[in-house]
């Protein structure tokens, strides 16, 4: 029935669950079978146009978002629905806003995603909180009418600060924002305050431009650097082109901005145990400047805990009763205040120091590292010596150390697209031991 060669043309599954490991190597011959009846066709321009189409439709291959905790993160999704985009183009805008979403684990604790499309007046296609699964953003996306219009993208990013990234439309707080924009023109107003208004309320842009949108243009709205944040395609069929690269980016942007989060909103509190049978103690915790109350509980007697989803630089007063079989003890109460995050505040430890050798031991990154690239040289000064550690591994051993020498140690996660943020630590050898002891032969 299929074409030859065979062992090209003829794939076989056990049951329809296995379809999609066979996805790519189908996509790939049927390209390929396309590009092969093209270069032979010498007259159809309906066949070259629909062929071409079709390749694109399945080269869009997804990369997902390979963050190896429970990543959260608003993300929206800002549109040009102008004019000069037509419906033929749409369509294809709609089917690389559906390779983005795909790349997310959506859900009201994970990925949350807003449409909005924007022309002479941005209009809200959904907010971050109208869908909570990925099957529903995806409908929502494939069938998003087009308004049409003139390109107001300097309003539609200030529309997306005050009518977005708000609580009342699910923003959450201590969470990465990321804007994409998507547009294929110039400005028809001014864009670069709202631009750096928005960049300023902590919401990381990235900007993709096609056909005729002005670079300079979109490396004015974006965050730096320009070549991780802006991307540019000569036409709407170019899409897959950038695809994997934009949704790398976007990851590794996410995954900084996540550690950044975890450094700076949580602290730990300790106290002195209570007298008699504990069962555990009770803890209530509130901003001194007002705020929601929050609650937690220890796991047993334990008389430490840490506290989370704090807001930065920001002082609470902890309350901490124990809890009897009789009832409740009498409160013990605390102050403690978070701090803002460090952007080397990562977790590095050095142990079993010797005098020429140190054990580092570093966070791992959450996500697939390729390797960790570690440096280090003395605190007075000298020739820094870099290494690196499989992705594998988060310790190693450092030799050939001098004696009584403190070194500034540096671990950077290397990925695929980029380097993680820095853990860094000090570490300090021993002194030297001389044995005086006399022996007798």
């Amino acid at each position: 029935m299929s074409s030859s060669p065979y062992d090209k043309h003829v794939f076989s599954v056990s049951n329809f669950d296995l379809i999609k490991t066979v996805q790519r190597q189908i996509a790939s011959q049927v390209c390929s079978g396309v590009e092969e009846q093209l270069n032979e066709l010498v007259s159809g321009e309906e066949g070259k146009v629909l062929s071409a189409f079709l390749c694109f439709e399945l080269a869009l291959i997804v990369h997902k978002c390979t963050l190896g905790v429970d990543v959260q993160a608003d993300v929206v999704l800002l549109v040009d629905g102008s004019y000069s985009i037509g419906l033929t183009n749409f369509a294809k805008v709609r089917a690389f806003l559906e390779v983005l979403v795909k790349s997310f684990e959506i859900g009201p604790n994970k990925v949350q995603i807003s449409l909005v499309q924007y022309s002479r007046d941005p209009y809200t296609e959904f907010a971050l909180n109208t869908h909570q699964s990925i099957d529903a953003v995806l409908k929502a996306v494939r069938s998003f009418p087009y308004r049409g219009g003139s390109t107001n993208t300097g309003k539609a990013m200030t529309y997306v600060r005050e009518k977005i990234f708000v609580a009342s439309r699910g923003a959450r707080i201590n969470v990465p924002r990321v804007m994409i924009l998507i547009t294929d023109g110039k400005s028809s107003d001014a864009f670069k305050d709202p631009a750096t208004r928005l960049r300023n309320t902590d919401v990381e842009i990235f900007a993709v431009g096609v056909k005729d949108a002005v670079r300079s243009e979109l490396e004015a709205i974006a965050n730096p650097p320009a070549d991780t944040h802006v991307y540019t395609v000569e036409d709407f069929d170019a899409f897959q082109r950038i695809s994997t690269e934009l949704t790398q980016s976007i990851c590794l942007r996410i995954e900084q901005e996540l550690y950044a989060i975890i450094s700076r909103c949580n602290f730990r509190v300790t106290w002195g145990a209570a007298p008699g049978n504990v069962q555990r103690y009770r803890l209530s915790y509130v901003p001194i400047g007002g705020g929601e109350t929050k609650y937690a509980a220890t796991v047993g007697a334990e008389t430490s805990i840490v506290l989370k989803d704090l807001l930065p630089l920001t002082t609470y007063q902890v309350s901490v009763a124990a809890e009897y079989a009789s009832g409740i003890g009498r409160e013990m109460g605390t102050t403690g205040t978070t701090k803002e995050a460090s952007p080397n505040a990562k977790s590095l430890r050095v142990s079993d120091e010797t005098e020429t050798t140190m054990k580092v031991t570093w966070q791992p990154a959450p996500r697939e590292v390729v390797n960790y690239r570690l440096t280090y040289r003395p605190v007075s000064g000298g020739r820094q010596i870099a290494t690196k550690v499989p992705g594998t591994l988060t310790s190693t051993v450092l030799r050939k150390l001098t004696p009584r020498t403190s070194y500034d140690i540096t671990v950077h996660p290397i990925f695929k697209k980029g380097e993680g943020k820095a853990r860094q630590g000090i570490g300090t050898t021993r002194t030297l031991t001389v044995d005086n002891r006399v022996h007798n032969y």
